[in-house]
């Protein structure tokens, strides 16, 4: 039990580091930071994502994250308007409910295998231990 506990948490600090990878390298900037940068002219590529998180690539290559509110995130919002009316190149992801459905099926699949897999396995063991034994002894008994 303390191996499997171990194992999550190995596998949980791998994933963290990870998504912090994937996160990119670019700092973050507050909502009204970003209104500013969008108003001057120094945004070229957004990307919108579900759950308010925004992240922006600006002239000269620097890479923002931005964290805004649900209302903001949508093609009909103000801010959406200014990134088009800047001809901003502006693309809006929904997240891939996979990952979720992964993570809650994880716990399920390791308690079979510990409280199921484990003790057939084990049955499997004893079983070719049992008939590798009947068959020596039948071997003995012949010669």
């Amino acid at each position: 039990m303390v191996a499997g506990v171990l194992a999550l948490l190995w596998f949980a600090g791998l994933g963290g580091l990870g998504w912090r990878a994937l996160g990119g390298a670019g700092s973050s900037v507050s909502g009204a930071a970003f209104r500013e940068l969008v108003a001057a002219g120094r945004v070229e590529r957004v990307v919108m994502r579900d759950g308010g998180n925004v992240q922006a690539w600006l002239r000269g290559g620097q890479q923002v994250r931005v964290r805004l509110s649900d209302r903001a995130v949508t093609p009909d919002s103000a801010l959406t308007a200014q990134l088009e009316a800047r001809n901003v190149n502006l693309r809006f992801e929904r997240r891939s409910p996979w990952l979720g459905v992964a993570l809650n099926v994880l716990p399920v699949a390791l308690f079979l295998a510990l409280w199921v897999g484990v003790p057939l396995g084990l049955l499997a063991l004893g079983v070719a231990w049992r008939r590798g034994r009947r068959a020596a002894r039948v071997n003995v008994a012949e010669g």
